[in-house]
Order: C-alpha cells, then sequence, then structure tokens
C-alpha cells in the first residue's frame, strides 16, 4: 500500500515500527507491539491536548530515542571481539549470548554474512601468517602473487558475486546448520528458542521434535 493510501494513524504505526527496528528482534516480537501502543497513546494525548492533529509519524526526538535505546541494547548484548570471532568459526557462546545468537541467524543474509566473515578472517590469517613467514624465510613468489591477487578489484568482484552466489544457494543448509549447532545442539531450553526461526520450511521447534 502506498503511503498515500494510509491513514494517518496507519501512517503513524509504519513509522513506529520502522523506528523500532532498532531493538533486537527478539525483542520486538515480545514488547514490540506494547511499544506501539504506548506510542500511539502518547501521541493522541499530546494532539488532544494541544489541539494539532494526531501525527503522521514519530518525531524527530522520538526516533532518536528509539535509535539510542535499541541501538544500546544490541551493544550491550554483542559478545566481545574475541568471542565472535570464535563464534564465526563454529563455536558455542556462554549462555549470557544465546539471545544474541538466536537473533544473528534469524537476521537478514545470514548465511551470506556467515560466508563473508568467515572467509575473510581465513584469508586475513593465512596473509599474515605468510607475512610473518616471509620475515624469516624468502618467499618472495608466494608473497607477492597473494598481495598481488588481494590488491586487484576483479578478485573482489569476484568474492563479492561468490558470497552472494554461495550464500543463496545454500541459505537454508547454512542456516539449519548454525541453528542446530549453536542453539540445539549447543543446550539452549527449548522454552528460549523462537519458533519463528525457518529453516527449510519449518519453525525451530518443529525441527527438534521431527
Amino acid at each position: 500500500m502506498r503511503r498515500r493510501d494510509l491513514t494517518r494513524h496507519e501512517s503513524f504505526e509504519r513509522s513506529a515500527r520502522f523506528w523500532a527496528r532498532a531493538y533486537p528482534r527478539r525483542w520486538r516480537e515480545v514488547h514490540g507491539d506494547e511499544l506501539l501502543a504506548v506510542q500511539q497513546d502518547v501521541a493522541l494525548a499530546v494532539a488532544e491536548a494541544t489541539g494539532a492533529p494526531v501525527p503522521d509519524r514519530l518525531s524527530v526526538d522520538e526516533v532518536r530515542g528509539l535509535l539510542r535505546a535499541g541501538w544500546g541494547l544490541r551493544w550491550r548484548e554483542r559478545p566481545p571481539l574475541w568471542r565472535w570471532v570464535l563464534y564465526r568459526f563454529g563455536l558455542r557462546l556462554p549462555a549470557r549470548y544465546w539471545w544474541w545468537v538466536a537473533d544473528d541467524i534469524r537476521g537478514a543474509f545470514y548465511s551470506v554474512r556467515d560466508y563473508v566473515w568467515t572467509t575473510v578472517m581465513s584469508w586475513g590469517f593465512i596473509f599474515g601468517l605468510f607475512g610473518v613467514i616471509d620475515l624469516f624465510v624468502d618467499l618472495p613468489g608466494t608473497f607477492r602473487f597473494l598481495d598481488t591477487l588481494f590488491a586487484a578489484w576483479q578478485f573482489w568482484v569476484f568474492f563479492a558475486a561468490l558470497a552472494l552466489l554461495s550464500g543463496t544457494l545454500m541459505r537454508k543448509s547454512r542456516t539449519r546448520d548454525a541453528w542446530y549447532r549453536h542453539v540445539v545442539y549447543g543446550n539452549v531450553p527449548e522454552q528460549m528458542r523462537p519458533a519463528t526461526v525457518t529453516t527449510g520450511g519449518q519453525t525451530g521447534s518443529d525441527q527438534d521434535r521431527a
């Protein structure tokens, strides 16, 4: 539906839900409707008190507050860098990060992001290892080849296309494997597992029972 076809109340809800995306997905699923109801009540009360029409979008101050609170919560829930790196290589995170893991796997383009980060970190490690070895052993041909390869824009175009293709073709399998590795086999209690994770047409709870 086009924006100009919406009523003021519908436009306000659309704006509020859009900016609420600053919060983690799991938080929105639990508290999103409650947050929207409070915002609508406040907007209606202000409009009645001032005699102004009901707003069709959030104010700049409200948007700023949502972004500050939502992204602040995301930052507090993120694992430290070293744990995040280990997680990208398949290691499970402690219980305090389970919600973040579930949101990450359920997030947009998970398979592409996972492929890109894992590949980049692996190549970075190899490239750095060759650099250290080159300090002690003469490896001019090998090191120069890698240096030239990573500096070529054609290589990064090829890498981006490969990441999109691999992440898209293997989307269901990579998401399913990650869900089982980090959530099901990671001993996350079933009541804490979001029921809307879709992996191959089934929800996480459906797959646990299958």
